[in-house]
């Protein structure tokens, strides 16, 4: 053991009295405990009750409580110490010993249960805090409530607590001590009520004697919670208390099990003089300070067992991880722990220390000790993870200048995330850490740099070779990118971090004995040559096996392609070109395929750091067992005391602070939920973030008008600009089903324009196209053409186009801006106009009457027509004998109001020339 202390302290050990300690060896007595435990457990005095006996009892608790303040009156006791006189006038129950030795009465036995207690009349105590006890026991048995009248280090007067003035209760004790021998007798006992038993005695369930019958469930239940407590009493006593006094009875039964806080510290130089006699070759050390008037205080304390520096020495990967966790009792402080790497990929504790704070002082303090134990020099060969703590980077620096160090990624993304949130920013960051290849992550990185630039700094600002796997080492087998081993450790002790110094020592020391045993006795079941964590995890790397080919180049080289991507796996050297079995040590994928081509066992090629025989002789070795405190050495340093308290803001939380990137766990009752945590408000006064409305003391801004958003679906090719596109999906004026015709009538095909079959053939949602010509996409009109002429074959559609809206009261302009049309478009059309107009009986005129323009430039109204029948429709197509593709039946034209939405929606109105249009 190490002793360090700003000051030198060694002093003459005969300046330490043997009488020092005297009160610090007595060990609470199993007799003197009034608690209803079995009789198997204490069979002989003295003995543990649980692994530990310092976990259970202080060693000179008992005394304190009775020679407290020469007052045995608890402060929680009501009705206690009653002003009121009591005369000690013998009366018929009154015992006249004189001067005669008491050897003839009985002696009150402690170990008796509470609820067999009864006073007698001569019964002789030890003292009056044990009449007391005993007659608290017997009125809350039996249902009367009592008052201690007088009770001092003299004399006892006890008397009933009814308040019935009518029929006063004869009840009444009174006790001294004897003049010929030390003890405590009733010499006055009226044993006789006259009042009505009231189980309602809550003044006599005081925290002092309440914590004495809780003692056995809270060493069984540590975790037991006052509400259950409160039901215990209720159901034990027939009697309530308020949760405040279940609290108290608490902490007054963890103070009794665990010890008083300076005891812990007080006892420290023994302890450690305990672990190095019964674990010789650890490493222990103390850190005290001195203050200049020559009070010690607890500084820090490191502890390191042989078994497990020499189990990790053995056969565990050069992998640590650090971290630090703060203490959750009463001792205050952080713990720093060092945590490696089993066989089997699980938790392996190789040290722990306890410092005031974690900073870059005692990070250095630590390593220094961590790497005098395992010998790690300079750190060439071995690898850190942690945080990004900034005390611990420069501590490590200095200490292990060669190791690899690497960054935890979990961190590294929740500071990213504070700035750059979202799901496209947090998948993108994980896959280029995920990288194997430098070539893969530079891919990732620039994807990220496409969408923001400053999140691409951001992240090669923090040395990716920290946080991403393209730039770990190949000879650790290990490819973890996280410290989540280490978090995993501190959640196991969480319940021993509540614990004062000592205790959690103890615990901790506890938990890695049994934990030794258990990994041995399982290591026996497995059949296995590697372990399964390994297993496990080849299987998950193999899981896409069947999409892989293999090409062999020569008996141990091969090729593995899936697509376009190809990896070079050479089984002799046991590497893969996406250097995941390099980095890992178990095949990947491609390597699991060439292995299986050659016919052999993928399992074979699992590193060696995976093996069960390392597993093994990891945890040979177990940690010896220790004394319990009534048998620890004593020491001649000076006793320090706890540490100062350092009190920090806000109320202190027993649960780590999850991230919102974490998972919750699986017991959380609003995982799922939405909320608006962490959301930044913005001002309606003044537009800017941070504060509300109600706060905001800027003068009030008036926003931008935001610009129109255009109406209807966007184009799906803005680019082009002609009239090919002039039609939507459907074609123009075809319904589905046919142009003029009802579904399955003599209209033309799917969504075209009308034609006969073999003579024209529309695509679906285009115009018309020539049987062999080129087919138009979906929701075009015409075919481009490379002239400003526009072809025979699609005058016809353009025509009818136009004729509808001139039905529509469209004026030449507007027609031509919603075709697409140029004047000499506009003059083919018309000309072609002219040639039907000869052709066309003067019914059709009639459906088409012309247009005139007024001064104003807008059309005149024309009247709405509408065929009287269904046979007169029918007849007029039938008179007169027109080509399939001239046919037009008479339709009722579309109000303005119609064809005018339409046009907005289609962006035909008010907009470019490249709208399309759209008319069912």
């Amino acid at each position: 053991m190490v002793v360090e202390s700003e000051e030198v302290r060694h002093e003459s050990s005969e300046e330490y009295d043997s009488e020092e300690y005297e009160d610090d060896d007595e060990v609470l007595d199993t007799e003197h405990i009034d608690v209803e435990l079995e009789e198997d457990d204490f069979k002989t005095q003295g003995k543990e009750r649980c692994k530990d006996a310092f976990l259970n009892f202080s060693s000179d608790y008992e005394d304190n409580e009775a020679d407290e303040d020469n007052d045995l009156v608890d402060e929680d006791e009501e009705g206690f110490g009653s002003e009121e006189e009591i005369d000690d006038t013998a009366g018929a129950n009154d015992l006249d010993l004189g001067d005669a030795v008491g050897a003839g009465f009985p002696i009150h036995d402690p170990s008796v249960k509470w609820n067999k207690m009864k006073p007698l009349l001569g019964e002789r105590y030890e003292s009056p805090h044990q009449l007391q006890q005993c007659l608290t026991n017997y009125a809350i048995k039996s249902g009367y409530n009592i008052k201690f009248a007088k009770c001092d280090t003299v004399r006892l007067t006890a008397k009933c607590g009814s308040k019935m003035k009518s029929q006063p209760c004869p009840f009444r004790v009174h006790a001294s001590w004897m003049t010929q021998e030390r003890s405590f007798q009733i010499k006055t006992l009226v044993d006789e009520h006259k009042c009505v038993r009231n189980f309602n005695i809550s003044n006599l369930l005081s925290p002092r004697w309440l914590a004495r019958h809780f003692l056995k469930e809270l060493i069984m239940k540590p975790n037991l919670k006052c509400k259950e407590m409160q039901s215990i009493i209720r159901t034990k006593f027939h009697c309530g208390v308020s949760w405040s006094k279940a609290y108290r009875t608490r902490c007054r039964a963890m103070t009794i099990i665990d010890g008083k806080l300076t005891e812990h510290y007080a006892r420290v130089w023994d302890y450690c003089h305990e672990l190095l006699r019964s674990n010789p070759g650890s490493t222990v050390q103390v850190g005290v300070t001195v203050n200049p008037d020559q009070t010690t205080y607890f500084h820090r304390m490191y502890l390191c067992f042989k078994a497990i520096k020499e189990g990790w020495k053995i056969g565990c990967r050069r992998v640590i991880g650090l971290d630090g966790s703060f203490l959750k009792g009463t001792c205050k402080g952080e713990l720093l722990t060092a945590i490696g790497r089993d066989a089997n990929n699980q938790v392996y504790p190789i040290a722990w220390a306890v410092v005031d704070i974690e900073n870059k002082a005692n990070w250095k303090w630590f390593l220094e000790l961590l790497t005098e134990d395992l010998n790690l020099l300079d750190g060439g060969g071995f690898t850190v993870i942690s945080d990004q703590h900034k005390g611990l980077l420069e501590a490590t620096k200095e200490v292990l200048p060669n190791v690899e160090h690497r960054q935890c990624a979990r961190h590294i993304y929740a500071n990213f995330r504070k700035t750059y949130s979202g799901v496209e920013f947090k998948n993108m960051f994980w896959a280029a850490s995920l990288s194997t290849v430098e070539s893969e992550f530079l891919r990732k990185m620039d994807d990220i740099k496409e969408v923001n630039p400053n999140a691409y700094e951001h992240l090669i600002a923090r040395d990716p070779h920290t946080w991403c796997r393209a730039f770990f080492r190949t000879d650790v087998a290990c490819e973890a990118v996280e410290n989540g081993i280490a978090e995993c450790f501190n959640a196991i002790i969480l319940d021993a971090r509540k614990k004062p110094l000592l205790a959690m020592f103890e615990e901790i020391r506890l938990y890695m004995m049994d934990r030794f045993y258990h990994m041995l006795q399982k290591a026996e079941k497995w059949e296995s040559v590697v372990c399964p964590a390994a297993i496990k995890k080849m299987n998950k790397f193999g899981e896409d096996l069947r999409n892989w080919n293999v090409n062999p180049s020569g008996p141990s080289i091969f090729e593995a392609r899936n697509g376009l991507e190809g990896y070079v796996v050479n089984l002799q050297s046991r590497v893969c070109s996406c250097r995941l079995w390099d980095i890992s040590g178990i095949p990947c994928v491609h390597a699991q395929c060439a292995i299986l081509f050659t016919g052999q066992d993928p399992v074979h090629f699992i590193s060696e750091w995976f093996h069960v025989d390392r597993f093994k002789a990891i945890y040979a070795n177990n940690i010896l067992p220790v004394n319990g405190r009534n048998l620890w050495p004593r020491t001649s340093y000076i006793k320090p005391l706890p540490p100062l308290a350092r009190r920090m803001p806000g109320r202190p939380t027993l649960k780590r602070k999850r991230h919102a990137t974490e998972s919750q766990d699986k017991y959380s009752q609003n995982k799922m939920k939405v909320t608006g945590k962490g959301r930044t408000v913005q001002c309606k006064n003044c537009l800017q973030r941070g504060h509300n409305k109600a706060s905001c003391k800027n003068p009030k801004v008036t926003p931008e008008p935001k610009p129109k958003k255009k109406m209807g679906r966007p184009r799906l090719d803005p680019d082009i600009s002609h009239w090919t596109r002039g039609g939507v999906r459907g074609g123009v004026r075809g319904s589905r089903g046919g142009a003029r015709g009802s579904r399955g009538g003599r209209g033309g095909n799917r969504g075209g324009a009308v034609g006969n079959t073999g003579d024209v053939v529309a695509n679906r949602g285009g115009g018309v196209a020539e049987v062999g010509g080129v087919a138009e996409v979906e929701g075009g009109g015409v075919a481009e053409v490379e002239d400003d002429t526009i072809p025979e074959k699609y005058l016809v559609h353009l025509w009818k186009a136009m004729q509808d809206l001139k039905l529509s009261r469209y004026s030449t302009e507007e027609i031509k801006k919603s075709l697409s049309l140029t004047d000499s478009h506009m003059k083919q059309l018309n000309d072609y106009n002219d040639t039907i107009e000869q052709v066309l009986p003067m019914s059709m005129e009639e459906e088409y009457p012309p247009q005139t323009e007024t001064q104003d430039g807008d059309e005149e109204n024309i009247p709405e027509t509408q065929p009287e029948s269904e046979e007169e429709e029918e007849g007029i197509n039938d008179t007169h004998e027109l080509p399939v593709h001239l046919r037009i039946v008479k339709k009722r034209r579309p109000s303005e109001r119609i064809v005018k939405t339409k046009l907005k929606k289609m962006g035909c109105v008010g907009t470019s020339s490249n709208s399309p249009l759209e008319l069912d």
